[in-house]
């Protein structure tokens, strides 16, 4: 009986070291994930740009040698400046090959994109709220930043509910010229942006007002 015991916890303790070790390994690609910006660009797991494919189920179709070689490489998979279907979308293929980073780097990075869909993301799955999703779904994380996910082309928005009301938060989004005048540059939060934020005019008051709540709440 009490070698059953001990067989039991000695189980319970290797499985506990391995999820460990498994978060671990995952933190650290997470981590890369985010240094190299493939996050602005990629969607893995529940969060990231839409630039480029969703990747949250790249481990089920694509080869850790096949990720490796798109890291490093992605010439030898797509032609630079074509548009290509991937997931029942368009996209136009302009990723750059990060062919300087240290091998073992990219060994990591391309393990951790490997292991999706995993087990420990979908664990840690929250639903993002409505209007972070309409966010996303309507690409404004193409130009805009939330809490170091998106695009650097417009403002960091991750505190405008600070600054800006629900008001003038949902007229930017309709009719930005109210606010900036197009083409020139505006220095925003020390720094400078081209304005070049288009008229979202025909979008259903409902979802604007859904978006503007959001990114009240951005505090």
């Amino acid at each position: 009986m009490n070698k059953f015991i001990f067989l039991v916890s000695l189980f319970f303790l290797v499985a506990i070291l391995g999820l460990n070790n498994l978060a671990f390994a995952t933190g650290s690609g997470a981590k890369l994930f985010k240094d190299y910006y493939c996050i602005d660009c990629h969607t893995l797991g529940h969060q990231g740009g839409t630039v480029g494919p969703n990747l949250s189920n790249i481990g089920k179709t694509k080869s850790l040698t096949w990720i490796e070689s798109q890291i490093s490489n992605p010439s030898s998979h797509f032609t630079r400046g074509s548009n290509t279907k991937i997931n029942g979308k368009i996209y136009l293929v302009r990723m750059p090959g990060f062919n300087n980073i240290p091998d073992s780097v990219a060994d990591k990075l391309a393990e951790y994109i490997k292991t999706f869909p995993s087990v420990l993301s979908n664990l840690s799955y929250k639903r993002p709220p409505e209007g972070m999703r309409l966010f996303e779904k309507d690409n404004c994380v193409a130009c805009h930043r939330i809490n170091g996910i998106g695009g650097k082309v417009g403002p960091n928005l991750s505190h405008i509910g600070k600054t800006k009301s629900l008001s003038w938060i949902e007229t930017q989004v309709v009719d930005p010229k109210v606010h900036f005048r197009y083409g020139l540059g505006v220095i925003i939060d020390a720094h400078t942006y081209l304005v070049m934020m288009p008229s979202f005019k025909d979008i259903p008051d409902s979802q604007l007002n859904v978006i503007g709540r959001y990114l009240e709440s951005l505090k």
